[in-house]
């Protein structure tokens, strides 16, 4: 604002001012809600396929051999490494395999939270994880 306008609020009353301040907000955060929306990660195969090579690479990084997943081709100790892969993947996943990636993030969360929980947490997630690893090695070419 130019001088002159921040003048002009300055001299309204404190009513007007706490007005002109709310209005101001509302609309500031209807803005970002706005560009929020529309920066949302598309759910597309280009874009899963692109997070998926980058969160492979990431986990190309990682420590130790204890848990394993089809979908990707390296291993972790640590089942958070996973979870935060899957939770990528189901930002932008299509709509025909997000519910098998949801449930592929659920279950290395509650191995996360429970390491004692693994085995049984494991089992519930071989459906999902075949559906993945097929749709992946069927949409996403190296």
């Amino acid at each position: 604002m130019d001088k002159k306008e921040t003048t002009r609020v300055k001299n309204l009353d404190s009513k007007k001012r706490n007005i002109f301040i709310l209005v101001t907000l509302l609309v500031g955060a209807f803005v970002a809600i706005l560009l929020f929306q529309f920066m949302k990660p598309e759910r597309s195969v280009a874009s899963y396929c692109k997070v998926y090579k980058e969160e492979d690479t990431k986990l190309a990084k990682a420590q130790g051999d204890t848990y394993a997943v089809a979908v990707f081709s390296h291993k972790s100790s640590n089942p958070a490494d996973f979870a935060d892969a899957f939770s990528k993947l189901e930002q932008v996943a299509p709509n025909d395999i997000q519910p098998d990636v949801k449930t592929l993030k659920q279950v290395f969360q509650k191995i996360d939270s429970d390491p004692t929980q693994s085995m049984s947490a494991s089992l519930s997630g071989l459906g999902a994880e075949s559906s993945v690893k097929e749709w992946t090695d069927s949409h996403c070419h190296n």
